[in-house]
């Protein structure tokens, strides 16, 4: 589970052990898949250096403050989108993060604009059928939105501080809240890694 690091705020938000930790650990006992021991952290200029074929399938990105993405960092995460097939799973914890993260998206992706995602997505539904959008605070509005390109969802953006109900102490929300938002960040990682294979075994049939 790879954090961006950016400039200008706290890329840091719930990072590392009582926070995306928990998120690992629960993928792993969700899942049965194996993970890592322990989560890491990019900036997103460093996305450039993974070859197409070993880059890592999802990148996961959230603040509060300010988010600043310079324009090497726009032409990397597009690149990394669309041309690496990777995926963006990006959370807001803030009124003022989902503002910026929406302008930013507008550079990245300027031929995409987002959709809702609706409960009946795959995204929603495997392995984990989410009956609603589990949320702290919807700082983003109350539905998960989506940009995407041929049928894949290049970016997953949950409105509403999904790493804090990973966190220690959960944000002080309902374990009803706290577990659906693990399996929904368990679907989300799970696309990305099945649409990433499947880019793979495209690659490797041609």
């Amino acid at each position: 589970l790879i954090r961006l690091e950016y400039d200008g705020g706290d890329w840091d938000l719930n990072h590392g052990p009582g926070g995306d930790m928990n998120m690992l650990f629960e993928y792993g006992l969700l899942t049965q898949q194996k993970v890592a021991e322990k989560t890491e952290s990019r900036r997103v200029s460093q996305l450039a250096s993974f070859p197409p074929d070993k880059s890592p399938p999802v990148v996961f990105l959230t603040g509060q403050k300010s988010l600043s993405l310079a324009n090497n960092d726009v032409k990397v995460l597009r690149e990394y989108l669309i041309d690496k097939h990777g995926m963006l799973f990006a959370s807001s914890g803030s009124a003022q993060f989902h503002n910026q993260f929406i302008a930013a998206m507008n550079r990245v992706l300027p031929d995409v604009r987002p959709v809702p995602i609706p409960l009946d997505d795959t995204i929603h539904r495997v392995p984990f059928a989410v009956p609603f959008l589990p949320y702290v605070v919807p700082h983003g509005g109350k539905d998960a939105r989506g940009w995407a390109m041929d049928g894949r969802w290049l970016v997953y953006y949950h409105p509403g501080d999904i790493s804090d109900a990973w966190a220690d102490g959960h944000a002080g929300v309902s374990p009803d809240i706290y577990n659906s938002c693990y399996q929904l960040g368990a679907n989300v990682i799970n696309y990305g890694h099945v649409e990433y294979a499947k880019w793979l075994m495209a690659k490797g049939k041609k």
